[in-house]
């Protein structure tokens, strides 16, 4: 299987080489594909919020003269609407291209996890970096290999994915209360500290958590995870969507 995905990475690769020269077409550099994707990620998970420079800036930890200036050349291909001190806005072409990094990179996080073994965390890291070689017909082919996942290891839905099973999204965990007992479906919070952090805690995709207590001063909780007692700030508890569980032992 490895070399099979191996070769077929090669051809793809070489592939792409050769269609961007006869095309004399440029491809997006890392940090522009970076950027959109980010804006992709972002509305997706709120649509009806704006995002600003500096927000990039923070997350991709440039400077906002740089984000600037891949700003202006993702206007100049027509993918954003980018106004200097405003809101920045998809174009139909530039949500298409978002849509497409961000199918890669949940592709290559399930490739790593579920062919690989690698922890939810680790695939993250990797798939940053992976997401930026594959062509559309190498992650058609992941998606085949993987039996078409409707989501990544944290709980994200894969752009067309062509599985037509429902994703579970129910609640944030800091909705719930003392002694109920809930199953992590999704993790909001993507950046990799949070993910290690969450790694060290024994929580991913999957888990099931009893809280033991939640603060009423300021929001923390006292967890019950894998029969060991797990604190967690109210903060982390936002970015993790649960699903409840009734009359369960954890």
């Amino acid at each position: 299987m490895r070399s099979i995905m191996v070769k077929s990475l090669k051809n793809s690769l070489e592939t792409n080489a050769t269609h961007q020269k006869m095309n004399g077409s440029k491809p997006l550099s890392e940090k522009e594909e970076e950027i959109l994707e980010y804006i992709g990620k972002f509305y997706e998970k709120n649509p009806e919020s704006s995002i600003k420079r500096l927000d990039l800036a923070e997350i991709l930890q440039c400077s906002p003269a740089l984000v600037n200036k891949l700003l202006k050349k993702l206007e100049e291909r027509k993918l954003i609407l980018h106004k200097k001190y405003g809101e920045i806005k998809l174009t139909e072409n530039g949500l298409k291209a978002s849509k497409k990094l961000i199918r890669k990179h949940r592709l290559s996080e399930a490739l790593f996890v579920d062919l690989l073994g690698l922890s939810a965390s680790e695939a993250h890291d990797f798939a940053c970096k992976f997401e930026h070689i594959l062509d559309d017909k190498l992650a058609n082919r992941i998606e085949k290999v993987l039996n078409n996942p409707s989501q990544c290891p944290h709980g994200h839905p894969v752009p067309f994915a062509k599985t037509k099973k429902a994703i579970t999204k129910i609640a944030p965990l800091n909705s719930f209360a003392n002694n109920e007992i809930v199953q992590i479906s999704q993790i909001m919070n993507e950046t990799s500290n949070f993910l290690k952090k969450l790694s060290q805690a024994g929580i991913e995709v999957g888990t099931e958590i009893k809280i033991i207590e939640k603060s009423s001063i300021d929001g923390t909780f006292l967890l019950k995870i894998n029969g060991k007692n797990v604190p967690l700030g109210e903060e982390t508890a936002k970015n993790l969507i649960v699903v409840s569980i009734k009359d369960r032992e954890v």
